[in-house]
């Protein structure tokens, strides 16, 4: 039998901050307002999160997500979704009331297990934009320039460039070696962190759970059903949370 642990995250201060987790989709799905399941949900790989014996605990090694803060945020992987895909049809922010999913990979034992689910707040284009949004608490505890896994930069001093908010200069660097991105091998990563996607120069929009409505499990609950994305499928976008839910399912050890 699995031995579940609490969901819950400490913080760069030591608070403890709990995020739900259903034991079930039935469980899940009645904890969602009627309101937010026929919102559409991103579903995707996350290849830092580990599932770790002997309780199958998730383990997030990575910076994204980030569950530090009291908030889940999406800010330093899968930038090419980020900056590319328009969920919806709002043009101000295509992300807004979008579920986000993410799971371990197909080689996890068990494969595909729910790691994470939150419903985006609403997104922001820049890490400078995002920075001070949040309350101080939240973003210090979330920020790189003291936790190794980190996945908000601080900004330094205003700047008057135009492209201020997605020049590193303008931000404070993590330290070398202490940083999941910033490496003896490669300490400029974090860079990409800033900058906008690509050739095309486009913002990578930062997502932003919403208060209520996000889940983290802590130990693995539920599965993704072997069909539901593909063999070798690393998203997968569902018209609406109901029907995702039906594609999950309780594992059982």
């Amino acid at each position: 039998m699995t031995c579940h642990k609490p969901a819950s995250v400490l913080n760069a201060t030591g608070a403890v901050h709990n995020y739900p987790s259903p034991k079930d989709p039935g469980a899940l799905l009645r904890s969602i307002s009627e309101a937010l399941r026929d919102k559409p949900v991103y579903a995707y790989i996350v290849t830092t999160i580990k599932t770790k014996c002997p309780d199958h605990q998730l383990v997030q090694e990575g910076s994204a997500p980030n569950f530090d803060g009291g908030r889940i945020t999406l800010c330093t992987c899968k930038h090419k979704d980020r900056a590319t895909f328009s969920p919806t049809s709002d043009r101000d922010d295509p992300w807004k009331n979008v579920w986000v999913a993410g799971f371990t990979s197909k080689t996890e034992g068990p494969s595909r297990s729910l790691a994470y689910l939150m419903c985006v707040e609403r997104s922001f284009l820049s890490q400078m934009e995002l920075w001070h949004a949040l309350p101080s608490s939240c973003r210090e505890a979330k920020c790189a320039s003291r936790s190794a896994r980190g996945d908000l930069f601080k900004p330094k001093r205003a700047a008057r460039d135009a492209d201020a908010p997605f020049n590193p200069t303008h931000y404070y660097a993590p330290a070398v070696g202490r940083h999941v991105h910033s490496t003896p091998e490669n300490p400029m990563h974090w860079h990409q962190d800033i900058r906008p996607w690509g050739r095309s120069s486009k913002p990578h929009r930062l997502l932003l759970g919403q208060a209520t409505q996000s889940y983290r499990w802590m130990n693995v609950k539920m599965v993704l059903k072997l069909d539901a994305m593909g063999i070798s499928a690393h998203h997968r976008m569902f018209a609406s949370l109901s029907e995702f839910v039906a594609n999950l399912q309780e594992y059982d050890p």
